[in-house]
């Protein structure tokens, strides 16, 4: 008797820990999870994009870093864009007085600037100096473009980028010789006059320097920074002759009324109108490839609807009031 209750209760022993074992292997094991694999895991410091799943602070780092590279975006940041001109160069840019008797530039080029600046929506800065000095400043980096009467040739290609070109030149304008109408009187052919080897003034780094070297022997050319200076030198006697653009010569030939341009028929130096195309200064570097393109838009835009020659009248008229 007594054995038989110790077989049952070890039969009973027996049935209990089955059980136990069975419902064990019932739960299914909770697998080890690890910070690193975890779904919920982001990288420390970086937000989530919930539209793309990439990371908020990777995107801003990048656009930031574009921002840096891209001179739009710099202009853009900064409030406003630095535009470098020599204002002696009427009706494109020179000064006037307002209305306060303050010194203000204006002209054709301005206006060009401003309505870049506006397309843009930054104020416009000018910085001026002579035209030797505007080129300089383009091709340092000093300023942001250059509008200042400039055209394209082979040797500024090397060291600025350009915009699309526009004509700023009338059309009875042309590059020709500005004389003394005694000295004139003395010369019925260009051939004439190169074989004088006459003494010859025109601008620092401009298109009429280089022009004024295939009139006359390389130390005949005198080079001044300013328009001002070589009619002053002319009226003295300093200078046989000035290489201008007729367009910028109108107030020269108010103020000194001995002065006259030589017929165009005989004395055009660019006949085939290479030069009458002026074109925007930018400084080299692929971060200014956005404001070039801006640039370009204005400048399409305006000679598409007129505003170009709209521009350029109002400063002829404004240059009647151009100080000297």
């Amino acid at each position: 008797m007594f054995n038989l209750k110790i077989k049952q209760m070890m039969m009973n022993s027996a049935a209990l820990l089955l059980g136990i074992t069975l419902l064990s292997g019932c739960a299914p094991a909770a697998p080890a999870t690890s910070p690193a694999t975890s779904p919920t895991a982001t990288t420390q410091g970086a937000a989530t994009d919930p539209a793309t799943g990439g990371s908020t602070t990777g995107a801003s780092t990048t656009q930031a870093q574009a921002d840096e590279n891209d001179k739009l975006a710099q202009i853009k940041k900064a409030g406003k864009i630095v535009m470098g001109t020599s204002p002696d160069y009427p009706p494109n840019e020179f000064y006037i007085l307002d209305a306060s008797g303050n010194k203000q530039i204006v002209g054709s080029d301005v206006m060009l600037g401003q309505a870049i600046a506006d397309k843009i929506g930054v104020k416009l800065e000018i910085k001026a100096t002579d035209f030797q000095g505007v080129l300089s400043n383009v091709q340092a980096g000093q300023i942001d473009m250059a509008i200042a009467g400039l055209t394209y040739t082979e040797g500024r290609k090397q060291s600025m980028q350009f915009s699309t070109g526009f004509v700023n030149e009338s059309v009875e304008g042309f590059h020709g010789l500005m004389m003394t109408k005694e000295t004139a009187a003395k010369y019925k052919t260009l051939d004439e006059i190169k074989a004088a080897k006459l003494t010859i003034g025109a601008q620092t780094g401009s298109i009429q320097a280089e022009m004024a070297y295939t009139v006359t022997d390389a130390m005949n050319v005198k080079l001044m920074g300013v328009l001002d200076a070589l009619a002053l030198a002319l009226n003295a006697g300093d200078l046989d002759a000035v290489v201008v653009s007729t367009d910028n010569a109108i107030n020269m030939l108010a103020t000194f009324p001995d002065f006259t341009i030589l017929p165009e028929e005989t004395y055009n130096l660019d006949p085939e109108g290479k030069y009458n195309q002026n074109i925007i200064g930018f400084p080299l570097g692929e971060e200014y490839q956005s404001l070039i393109a801006v640039a370009n838009e204005v400048i399409e835009a305006a000679k598409a609807d007129g505003t170009m020659e709209k521009w350029r009248q109002e400063a002829l008229e404004l240059a009647k009031k151009a100080l000297e």
